[in-house]
């Protein structure tokens, strides 16, 4: 099997293999292949993907055979996209538009399912200086804002939506993949970065507007470096706030984690201490702030070893 970087490929080879055996994508430590008959997943993948790579020639074990495909309820309904993983989905059928977000929620389901032996958090998560912080927020808390915003710039992405921390080691496990950016986030972050390299805006999801960020070059090829969790940061976004910042005990940190964790309940106490242990050398805090660049500023000067 012969792999290269995905911009190795044109757009038509992509769209060729997605429309026959399927496209071969490495992820890191995991391994999908992907068939699909929408015309606007080859060159979304050729964007975001292109550091990643890949293969025509699909062999070998796969984490993920998936498809992404048109299909319809009855002859006088609309054409709609459905994901499929080996026959099953957690996700329905969507507007034909809306085909590449599909396939990144489809993927973050996978994703999250096969990591099911670690703990897997609902969380943004970023490297810098060998420690990883982890950004846990609920919706409109601004953690995938922040996220790019640190991606982008002096931070390495581990993620933006999933924090993956292994049971063997209680190290965060990368799988960096596109950003996704959601309504306003999508100016704010082309403004405070403007050599990201954003999609074209897809309108009118369930989450309204959705683009995504190509995550830098240097996290995709260091997909496989693990790291400690050094800090856990719990942002709240209110709009004309001024920057507020309070130190979290781990017990606090470790309870607001466990909400936000997917599997808590399959791995029960085993998974409550390996968290825990994760954590016990993290510096935690819960921010509130107005603006990205004071959070940003906050961050960088707080969350580094010297601090």
């Amino acid at each position: 099997m012969t792999s290269a970087p995905v911009a190795n490929y044109s757009e038509l080879q992509v769209a060729n293999a997605l429309g026959g055996e399927g496209f071969g994508l490495e992820l890191g430590r995991f391994r999908c292949l992907l068939r699909s008959d929408s015309d606007l997943i080859a060159p979304r993948l050729r964007l975001l993907y292109q550091d990643y790579f890949a293969h025509l020639s699909p062999t070998g074990f796969y984490d993920f055979r998936v498809s992404l495909n048109r299909t319809r309820q009855s002859f006088w309904k609309p054409w709609e996209i459905e994901f499929d993983w080996a026959g099953n989905s957690a996700l329905q059928a969507l507007p034909l538009a809306h085909a590449h977000p599909l396939f990144e929620w489809g993927l973050n389901w996978c994703v999250a399912t096969a990591s099911g032996a670690h703990t897997v958090i609902h969380s943004a998560v970023v490297e810098r200086d060998g420690l990883a912080m982890v950004l846990p927020g609920s919706p409109g808390s601004g953690k995938s804002t922040l996220c790019a915003a640190l991606a982008l710039t002096d931070w390495r992405l581990l993620s933006d939506e999933l924090t993956i921390i292994s049971q063997l080691d209680g190290k965060v496990q990368p799988v960096p993949r596109p950003i996704s950016l959601k309504n306003q986030s999508i100016d704010i972050i082309k403004a405070f970065v403007p050599s990201a390299e954003l999609t074209p805006p897809v309108v009118a999801t369930h989450k309204g507007a959705i683009a995504y960020a190509r995550p830098p070059r240097s996290a995709v090829q260091a997909s496989h470096q693990t790291a400690p969790v050094g800090y856990v940061v719990f942002p709240k976004f209110v709009p004309g706030a001024q920057l507020d910042f309070e130190p979290l005990s781990r017990a606090e940190a470790l309870s607001e984690l466990m909400e936000n964790t997917f599997n808590v309940g399959l791995l029960g106490a085993e998974g409550f201490a390996s968290l825990a242990r994760a954590i016990a050398d993290a510096k935690c805090y819960a921010v509130e702030y107005g603006d990205l660049a004071s959070i940003v500023n906050w961050v960088n000067t707080t969350c580094r070893p010297s601090a």
